[in-house]
């Protein structure tokens, strides 16, 4: 069935390029591939310049309006993505930024609140500790310091 619709579509392509190279044949340089009898007021190459100028502003009014709808589809493609863009972030990245700032808030208490109740007091202790460990090395070392200066 592939192979079917294959072969009719290249049929209907070489069918239609034949009678678009017939056509301009035809009407550029007087061939007679197809007679004029089967198309009786049929379209001639241009015989002068003014009528290329004339097709040549047709061409360009045709080409100059479809790039002006292009621009405007664009425009409109534009305007729709920024709105989205805007309705996205209003309900969906706002809540998400309030949410992380309570997070970043609940973190910042438990770091104040295990500083306060458990670091604090171990560094206390381990202040307490270096103390007493250096008073006994100035107790332990004072009788040695003190034989230094007598020599």
């Amino acid at each position: 069935m592939r192979f079917i619709l294959t072969v009719i579509f290249a049929a209907l392509l070489i069918v239609a390029t034949y009678l678009v190279v017939a056509g301009i044949a035809d009407g550029y340089f007087g061939a007679d591939i197809y007679p004029d009898r089967w198309a009786p007021d049929s379209w001639a190459a241009p015989d002068s310049w003014s009528e290329w100028r004339d097709i040549v502003l047709v061409l360009l009014g045709v080409a100059a309006l479809s790039s002006m709808l292009a621009l405007f589809a664009v425009l409109i493609a534009t305007l729709l993505l920024l709105l989205l863009l805007r309705r996205v972030v209003r309900d969906h990245l706002v809540p998400a930024l309030d949410s992380l700032k309570g997070t970043l808030d609940e973190v910042r208490g438990t770091v104040e609140f295990t500083g306060e109740t458990v670091v604090s007091p171990v560094i206390r202790v381990y202040s307490f500790v270096r103390g007493v460990r250096r008073g006994m090395r100035a107790v332990r070392g004072f009788p040695q310091r003190v034989r230094r200066r007598r020599r």
